[in-house]
């Protein structure tokens, strides 16, 4: 195994998630991916960028969520 492959980060990795998750009208999984985002900007507060990208990510989806 090649141990110079670089991993996105966790929040790269979960906004990358959520993007697909969108795409593909898998609103509780997205749900659920935004949720992760928000946690981790919660800790994080750099985070908040992928946040706001992911609803974005939605736009006039948004009433298919359960906010």
């Amino acid at each position: 195994m090649n141990d110079t492959h670089v991993y996105p980060s966790l929040e790269e990795g979960v906004l990358r998630l959520y993007r697909h998750a969108v795409a593909e009208r898998r609103w509780e999984v997205a749900e659920c991916l935004m949720c992760a985002l928000e946690q981790l900007a919660k800790a994080e507060p750099d985070c908040e960028a992928s946040v706001e990208q992911g609803y974005l990510c939605i736009g006039g989806r948004r009433h298919h969520f359960n906010f």
